[in-house]
C-alpha cells in the first residue's frame, strides 16, 4: 500500500508537470535549441576536419616534394601537426575553445599549440559556447527550479499536504514522491538529445561506434545524477520554506552560485594558488637552461669541447674531419638529447601546475556538483586537458624521432669535408623525405582519461548519497501546515 502510495504521488507530480502547456513549450524550446546546436557543432566539426585534412594534405605533399637537401636544413624547415578534437565535442565542445590546435615542429626547439578557437572568436566566446552540454549543465536546471519551487510550500498554502496526510501519505513518501516525478520529468531534456547526439557523431565518421557507445554510456548516468540533485534541491527547498515565493528566491540565488560565482570563483583561486609563468617566461627560461647544458650550434661551447676531445682521443684522429662519420651531425644528435631532455623537464613542471589547477577544480566539485558534471562530460567527450596534453606528448614524441632520424642521415650521408667552392653540395636526395610516416594523431581512451581523472565521478556518487540522506531527513519532519 505504501508503495502504491509513493507511485501515485510520483505519477501525478509527472503529469501536472506535463499537463502544464508552459512546461511543455519550454520542453519543447529547450529541446529545438539543443537540436540547433548539434546541428551546427556537427558543421562546424565537419568543416574543421575537412579543413584539417586538405592542410595535412598539403602540408605532407611539400615535405615530400621538397628538392635534395642538407637533412639539418629539413629539420628546420620543420613540419606542422594538427589536432583533430574528438567527435563528441559535437555535444561538449569543452576546452577545446580555449586549446591550440596546430603545432610546428623544428629541430632544438619545441613549440606550443596555436591557433585556438578562443582566440580568433573575442571576448564573447568567454561567455560559454553554445552547446547542447552548456544547455543541459546550465539552462535546464533553472527550468527544473521554476517548475519545483512550489511543490511543497505552495501545497502547504493550499492544505493540500494535510489532505494527503489524512488518506495515508507519510511526509517521506511524498518528498521522494515529488522527487522523483519532478526528476522523472527533467529526463525529458534530456533523453531526446543523447540519440541524436549520437546519430551526429556516428555521421562523423572519426571514431569508432563502440568508443562512441561506451563515452554516452557513462554521461547519460552523469547527467541523470545531476538532475536528481537539482530537482531534489527544489523540493527540499521548497519543504522548508515557508512560503513559495520565498522558496522562488531561494533557489534562484542557489542558482546564481552553484552555476555562476562559484565555477568562476574555483577557476580564479585555482589559478592564484597554482599560478603559470606566461609563455615568454616560460620560453625564456627554458632557452638559458639550454644554453646552460650546452649549445650545439657554438663550437666553443664547454660541453661539446668535451665530447670533440674524447672523439678525436677514441679515433686517433687531430681533426673532427678525419673522423668516420659526419662530426656536425653527432653534434646536433647530441643537442636534440639535450634540449628534449630539458623541454619535457620543464613541461613536465608546467603541466603540474595545470594539473593541481584541475584536481582543485576537481576537488571542488564536492562543494558544487555542476562542476562535478561538467568536468565529467568534458573527460567523457574527450575535451578535457588531459587529451590535450595527450597530444603534446604525441607530437613531441614524433618531433623528436623526426629530428634524430635528419641527424642520423647526416651523420650516415653527409661527407666529413667540408665541399669546395664550385663542387657538390652537401646534400641528400629528396626521396630520403617520402620515408619519414605522417603524424598521425589518436585520441586518448576514456579508461586512461577516467582514470587520471576519477574525482568527478566519485564527486557525482557522493551528492547523490548526500540527495537520499537530505530526502529521508526531510521526510521524517516535513511540516503539514
Amino acid at each position: 500500500m505504501a508503495t502504491s502510495t509513493l507511485h501515485l504521488i510520483i505519477r501525478k507530480t509527472r503529469q501536472d508537470l506535463m499537463k502544464g502547456k508552459q512546461n511543455l513549450l519550454i520542453t519543447i524550446t529547450v529541446l529545438l535549441f539543443c537540436m540547433l546546436s548539434i546541428g551546427i557543432g556537427f558543421t562546424k566539426y565537419k568543416a574543421t576536419n575537412s579543413q584539417i585534412a586538405k592542410y595535412r594534405k598539403e602540408v605532407r605533399e611539400q615535405w615530400e616534394h621538397r628538392p635534395a637537401k642538407h637533412p639539418h636544413r629539413m629539420a628546420h624547415y620543420g613540419y606542422l601537426v594538427f589536432r583533430m578534437g574528438h567527435p563528441l565535442s559535437i555535444f561538449d565542445n569543452g576546452l577545446d575553445d580555449y586549446l591550440g590546435n596546430v603545432i610546428f615542429l623544428e629541430a632544438h626547439k619545441q613549440n606550443s599549440a596555436n591557433l585556438s578557437e578562443a582566440g580568433s572568436s573575442g571576448i564573447l566566446v568567454r561567455f560559454g559556447a553554445f552547446s547542447s552540454a552548456f544547455m543541459l549543465q546550465c539552462l535546464v536546471p533553472l527550468i527544473i527550479l521554476f517548475l519545483g519551487f512550489g511543490l511543497i510550500a505552495r501545497e502547504r498554502e493550499d492544505a493540500i499536504l494535510k489532505i494527503l496526510s489524512t488518506q495515508g501519505a507519510s511526509g517521506r513518501q511524498i518528498i521522494w514522491g515529488k522527487v522523483l516525478g519532478l526528476w522523472q520529468f527533467s529526463l525529458l531534456f534530456l533523453l531526446p538529445v543523447l540519440p541524436v547526439v549520437f546519430v551526429a557523431v556516428v555521421l562523423s565518421e572519426a571514431a569508432p561506434w563502440t568508443d562512441i557507445v561506451f563515452r554516452m554510456l557513462a554521461i547519460l548516468p552523469a547527467y541523470m545524477v545531476y538532475y536528481f540533485f537539482v530537482s531534489s534541491l527544489a523540493v527540499l527547498v521548497s519543504a522548508y520554506s515557508t512560503t513559495a515565493s520565498s522558496a522562488l528566491v531561494s533557489l534562484i540565488g542557489s542558482w546564481l552560485i552553484l552555476v555562476i560565482f562559484l565555477p568562476k570563483g574555483i577557476q580564479f583561486a585555482a589559478q592564484n594558488f597554482y599560478p603559470t609563468p606566461s609563455r615568454i617566461a616560460f620560453e625564456t627560461l627554458l632557452e638559458k637552461d639550454i644554453l646552460k647544458a650546452g649549445d650545439s650550434h657554438n663550437p666553443d661551447d664547454p660541453h661539446f669541447k668535451k665530447i670533440k676531445d674524447s672523439l678525436l682521443g677514441h679515433y686517433k684522429v687531430e681533426t673532427t674531419s678525419e673522423l668516420p662519420f659526419n662530426y656536425s651531425g653527432f653534434v646536433m644528435k647530441e643537442g636534440e638529447k639535450i634540449s628534449s631532455r630539458i623541454y619535457i623537464r620543464h613541461q613536465k613542471e608546467l603541466e603540474e601546475k595545470y594539473y593541481n589547477q584541475q584536481r582543485f577544480s576537481d576537488i571542488s566539485a564536492f562543494i558544487d556538483p555542476m562542476i562535478a558534471v561538467k568536468n565529467f562530460s568534458m573527460t567523457a567527450s574527450g575535451t578535457d586537458y588531459f587529451s590535450y596534453t595527450e597530444f603534446q606528448e604525441q607530437a613531441e614524441d614524433y618531433r623528436y624521432k623526426m629530428a634524430q632520424k635528419l641527424n642520423d642521415l647526416q651523420i650516415e650521408k653527409i661527407s666529413n669535408v667540408k665541399p669546395e667552392k664550385g663542387g657538390p653540395p652537401a646534400i641528400i636526395e629528396g626521396d630520403n623525405w617520402k620515408k619519414f610516416p605522417d603524424f598521425n594523431y589518436q585520441y586518448t581512451s576514456f579508461s586512461k582519461s577516467i582514470r587520471e581523472q576519477w574525482m568527478p565521478a566519485a564527486a557525482l556518487l557522493f551528492w547523490l548519497m548526500v540527495c537520499v540522506l537530505m530526502i529521508e531527513t526531510a521526510g521524517r519532519n516535513l511540516k503539514l501546515i
